[in-house]
């Protein structure tokens, strides 16, 4: 994958100015917004459906607190899979789940992945005849009532997915058949894809109009959950650096500070593996970091998926874990005011 920086910034300031582009409320709102599942057809080709169990928690979590689902891109994989299979291992779970938020509470936007909804019947909107067309952008007001929040796949100004995507189609089904020997040998997979520099480009090319324009941004495509402009390798040096200052206390006692050095060498272990597995990026060099720029993740993570939830003025990173036996179902990674949010960005 390619970025153009120039059209991408074209892009969204032209989705920022359409007047089209359906505005949601954020106050006394409940929203949750979960993006690149990538659905298959339940093989070995199928880099979900391993996970299934930890999205119906969610789904279900979701709806029965009343809130209302974005599908934030890349939720099917039409790429590789035909709809018809991907309902016929789907619809009886998550397509249902999604189905029991009812059509006025569940708002789909095209990523790279599944821009073709246009020309196909949505299985979450079976009660309408009409083709499952889905939206390229939403906004979202603040608190006060102000529009400050632009919501897409992330993809705008992808040379591979604009100009070329009926290629890259073409080359993923030819590479179905040896899919599963490719992740075998370590070459091929989500965990592959993420230690791809261009990633960091997206990201570093999303934040850099979010915060020349004064615009909260919230998307995927990466696969690398962001809260705040930070990633998780972010948060664990702020842990670290925390923790350190903390152990060259003097007045400490011998145990306390075995205690704290086991935490830091716990964190430094988790900030490799991060490190590893390319999540660990610098948005922000030699400038003052704006929390202009959030990405929810993917539902591709080894034990789990990733969704960003706002809730009335309140905006969180969540981990729902494929396996929940001894520990939480779900984890806020990380959680703040709305409005804070909003304000750090137009400062």
């Amino acid at each position: 994958m390619t970025i153009n920086k120039e059209a991408t910034w074209q892009s969204l300031d032209n989705l920022w100015q359409d007047q089209d582009v359906k505005i949601l409320e954020s106050r006394g709102k409940k929203h949750v917004i979960i993006s690149d599942t990538h659905m298959g057809d339940g093989g070995d080709a199928d880099d979900f459906h391993l996970n299934e169990p930890a999205l119906l928690s969610a789904l279900e979590h979701y709806h029965r607190e009343g809130y209302n689902l974005i599908l934030l891109g890349d939720v099917e994989e039409f790429w590789q899979f035909d709809l018809d299979a991907i309902t016929r291992r789907y619809n009886r779970s998550v397509y249902a789940k999604i189905r029991d938020f009812g059509e006025d509470r569940v708002y789909r936007i095209f990523g790279n992945h599944d821009y073709e909804w246009g020309g196909f019947q949505d299985p979450i909107k079976q009660s309408s005849k009409m083709l499952g067309l889905a939206d390229e952008a939403l906004k979202m007001k603040d608190r006060l009532g102000n529009i400050r929040i632009l919501l897409v796949h992330g993809h705008q100004g992808s040379i591979d997915s604009d100009k070329f995507s009926w290629f890259s189609r073409f080359f993923v089904r030819i590479f179905r058949g040896i899919e599963p020997l490719a992740k075998l040998s370590g070459l091929y997979g989500h965990g592959a894809a993420t230690k791809s520099p261009v990633a960091g480009d997206y990201e570093k090319t999303y934040y850099a109009w979010g915060k020349d324009r004064k615009i909260l941004v919230i998307c995927g495509h990466s696969h690398r959950a962001v809260f705040a402009s930070k990633t998780r390798a972010d948060e664990l040096l702020d842990m670290i650096a925390d923790l350190s200052a903390k152990e060259s206390d003097k007045r400490l006692s011998r145990k306390s500070r075995r205690e704290i050095h086991r935490k830091i060498e716990r964190l430094r272990e988790e900030y490799e593996d991060e490190k590893e597995k390319g999540r660990a990026i610098e948005l922000e060099s030699g400038g003052t970091l704006k929390p202009c720029y959030f990405n929810s993740g993917c539902g591709l993570y080894s034990d789990g998926i990733t969704t960003i939830e706002i809730d009335n003025d309140e905006i969180r990173l969540v981990k729902w874990n494929r396996d929940a036996t001894g520990g939480d179902l779900s984890v806020v990674f990380k959680k703040e005011s709305l409005s804070k949010i909003v304000k750090g960005v137009l400062e």
